[in-house]
Formats: structure tokens, sequence, C-alpha cells
């Protein structure tokens, strides 16, 4: 058999082998650090209530920003069904502590929901150096066992982000910036807010994984 016959071959086998594995459907995460309990996110959390972020910076409104963007992103990636958090008169909580087993009890009683999303924005600069750092972890409403957490810090300086930036404006905004596109990311921070929640969101298991356990 020719060489290159023997090559074309190699690869349909090859192929054939990954589609079998399923490995065409597996999605590589972003470098972001995270942690995250896949079995459970497929498992039985179906419902997670998100609570306002709030802010460790000196622009407190980049937090009501970001909420609105994890919330959109969140959506999008349809693992589970996402709500904000109920009025405050109808679960008071003081998002500056941490919660207790009771305010975590309280929250699930008042929303029906198996997991509450809270985070910090730890950092935010939107000049001269573009940047935001993101503390979010989902906590099980019933122990408050940690099943995602997201801690990372973006910079939109670094050359390694900037082509991830320039990636997800090509797949999520085509034409629509042109003709600045990702660039928009380092000086727009709502832009920056949208990219950001895209990673972090991208963390998660592929909705796909329901179901296969």
């Amino acid at each position: 058999m020719p060489t290159a016959a023997r090559q074309g071959a190699a690869a349909l086998v090859a192929g054939l082998a990954c589609v079998l594995a399923g490995c065409l459907h597996k999605e590589t995460p972003p470098p972001v650090g995270h942690y995250v309990d896949a079995q459970a996110l497929t498992g039985y959390v179906q419902r997670v209530v998100l609570l306002p972020l709030t802010s460790d910076t000196a622009y407190p409104a980049v937090a009501d920003g970001m909420t609105t963007a994890l919330f959109q992103a969140l959506q999008g990636k349809q693992l589970f069904h996402v709500t904000l958090a109920p009025a405050p008169e109808a679960c008071p909580l003081d998002l500056q502590k941490p919660l207790s087993l009771k305010d975590l009890a309280r929250l699930r009683q008042a929303t029906g929901a198996d997991a509450v999303l809270i985070g910090t924005v730890r950092s935010f600069d939107p000049y001269p150096r573009m940047h935001l750092g993101l503390d979010i972890r989902l906590l099980d409403l019933r122990d408050s066992r940690v099943l995602w957490a997201v801690d990372h810090l973006w910079d939109a300086t670094d050359k390694v982000t900037q082509r991830r930036m320039e990636q997800y404006f090509s797949e999520q905004s085509g034409d629509r910036w042109e003709p600045l596109q990702w660039r928009l990311a380092t000086v727009g921070p709502a832009v920056m807010q949208q990219f950001v929640a895209y990673e972090a969101v991208g963390t998660l298991p592929s909705p796909g994984s329901k179901g296969e356990r």
C-alpha cells in the first residue's frame, strides 16, 4: 500500500476511535484557575440562584456589571436553570459575611434551588492597564460544599489573554465589533466583563454530559 494511502487509513482509524471514545465532544476549558465537581453538576444540580456579586475595588458598580455578565453567560451555557437572588425582604442576607448553614437553608426554602453562586470582584482597574480579578463559588445549599469555584486575574495587556480575547470575539461577535473587535475588551469595562464571564463559565462541564453517568 502506498505511504499516502497508509497514512490516510491510519488517520481514518484514529478518527473513528476518537468518535467512539467521545473525544470529539470534549471541550477544553480556558486556562483559568478553577475547581469543578463535574459529577455533582451533571447529576443532581438542576437549579442555581445567583446572588449579587460584591466588590473589593474602588469601582463598586463593576460588581453589578459582572453579576449581569455572569447571569447571561450561565443562561447561555444551559447546564442548569439559573435565577437571580430573591428580593431582600423575601430572604435577607448579609453578602459581606460568609453564609451560614442557616442562611443556606433559608435560601433553599425561598428559591427551591440546589446551589447558590456567590462571589467578589477582587480587583479592577480600567486604566492604564485593564485587569479584572474574580473570585466566585458555587455552594451546595444542603451542606455548603463547594461545587465549582473560579479564582483568576484577567490582564488585558497579557499577550496570551489577548489571543484568547481575539478568538472569543471572532467566534461570538462576528463583524459586530469592527474595526476594533477584541481590542474593545482592553478599553471597555462592560466588554471585558463579558469576556471574563465567558471564560469563567467555560470551566463548567458541557451540558451534553448530563445523564451520561
